[in-house]
């Protein structure tokens, strides 16, 4: 490791929060609010079930996903019968085809009617386009470590299995950097809870926010407005001759400071952003609000925040787990595009989930197993919204696109998903091509946006 690299990763571990050069923030704060846009993503750790998230509508397409699924759909509390389900309005390609929402997702459904989010269709990691002909014949180029839960989590925040050092995210914000649109910032990639590699850039480090206050070493917390530990600190860079320590000694010094300026922003803050569900993610997403708020006082033009919850691992108990999961993502969601409506920021902000991969449409008799190629969510005033992009599998057994046991082999490639919302942030086709460099092995990227 070189002694660059040393110094951002210990830094970052010593003080739980990232590194920052003040100068290059406090020179960022004459950025143009009009030029601000923010991506803001929901990681669903575990693996979201997508054959229990977009459901056949249509009767006869509704018949044969029942059939399959009967024995784990009569455990749910909340019955899956077509007659609970909530519909969205379905593209005319899909023919008779019609899809609908769980009854514990009213918000999404209705934000879906209105114009404010869409469905990304059958998304996962991908080399090439496959189908199962040419994995069954094994001519196919696959990524490493298909259905491994820290594989596939890696996989989807960088393009490779884990182990990988920088994320898309993060080389985003370094492409910004490049381009001349946007300064270097400690606040420009946040993370409320994990998702640190899809943050992390050569030039970008992710900036922990936690409760919605900066990171920090809960010890340290007992001394804060002690103006001797932070003399303490500030002193070590000058009582040796290490070049190393006293790096790390500025890089701590340069962290008080990054977490005193947040939460000093913080705390000044007066803007409501509304009401939040008290669960874990509506409090992440309500800190991002709030962030979203001192956004001039942090002095960045761009951001990219991660948050996320977990629980979707559902191998057993998924009619009594996933139901709930998907309520508390709902209303989450639902209160975090108020937020942004309130604040007048729809345009400026765009919601993306994610998720280790898809499951099984066969069941194991109390849930389903890893899958592949799942469906997701985009949200925001900019977007094309009430429409799916991409492609739907049917819910059947046994096709071109099924990679066994129902797990959908992807359509749309992370890379093709990842380069629209980067579009849409500023970055140029170039540096889009340095950033995911299979993405002219696919078709065109999805016109998310308007």
């Amino acid at each position: 490791m070189n002694r660059r690299n040393f110094i951002k990763t210990a830094s970052a571990g010593v003080v739980a929060s990232s590194i920052m050069d003040m100068g290059q923030v406090l020179a960022n704060t004459q950025v143009d609010s009009n030029e601000y846009r923010a991506l803001v993503c929901v990681f669903l750790f575990g693996g979201m079930d997508n054959h229990d998230t977009i459901i056949p509508y249509d009767a006869q397409s509704y018949n044969k996903w029942a059939s399959i699924r009967q024995s784990l759909l009569n455990q749910y509390v909340t019955k899956r019968e077509i007659s609970a389900l909530l519909p969205i309005t379905t593209p005319s390609r899909f023919g008779s085809r019609q899809f609908a929402l769980p009854p514990e997702m009213p918000s999404i459904a209705g934000l879906y009617q209105q114009g404010k989010l869409s469905v990304v269709g059958n998304v996962g990691p991908l080399l090439e386009n496959v189908n199962a002909t040419s994995i069954r014949n094994e001519t196919a180029n696959l990524p490493s470590r298909l259905f491994s839960h820290n594989d596939q989590q890696s996989t989807w925040m960088s393009g490779k299995a884990e182990g990988a050092q920088y994320g898309w995210a993060g080389k985003f914000y370094d492409a910004l950097i490049n381009q001349g649109s946007a300064k270097s910032n400690t606040f420009s990639a946040v993370t409320t809870a994990g998702g640190e590699l899809l943050l992390t850039g050569t030039n970008t480090t992710p900036y922990h926010v936690t409760d919605g206050k900066a990171a920090t070493i809960q010890a340290l917390e007992f001394f804060e407005g002690n103006d001797a530990v932070d003399a303490h600190f500030s002193a070590l860079g000058h009582q040796t001759n290490n070049l190393l320590e006293q790096d790390l000694a500025s890089k701590i010094g340069q962290s008080f400071e990054a977490n005193k300026m947040f939460n000093q922003a913080i705390s000044s803050q007066t803007t409501s952003v509304g009401e939040f569900p008290k669960t874990g993610l509506g409090r992440q997403l309500e800190s991002v609000a709030r962030t979203l708020a001192v956004r001039e006082q942090l002095g960045t033009n761009r951001q990219i925040f991660v948050v996320s919850m977990g629980g979707f691992d559902t191998h057993s108990g998924q009619a009594q787990s996933l139901p709930k999961l998907q309520s508390a993502l709902d209303g989450a969601l639902g209160a975090f595009n108020s937020a942004m409506e309130s604040m007048g920021l729809s345009n400026n902000v765009t919601l993306f989930t994610a998720s280790d991969f898809g499951r099984t449409l066969a069941i194991n008799g109390d849930g389903t197993d890893h899958g592949w190629g799942a469906h997701h969510f985009v949200m925001g005033g900019a977007i094309n919204g009430g429409t799916i992009f991409g492609d739907i599998p049917p819910a059947e057994l046994n096709h071109e696109l099924d990679a066994g046991s129902g797990r959908l082999i992807p359509t749309m490639s992370v890379d093709q998903y990842g380069a629209a919302l980067g579009q849409w942030l500023g970055i140029s086709d170039s540096e889009l091509a340095q950033v995911f460099p299979n993405l002219n092995n696919f078709g065109a990227s999805p016109a998310l946006f308007a």
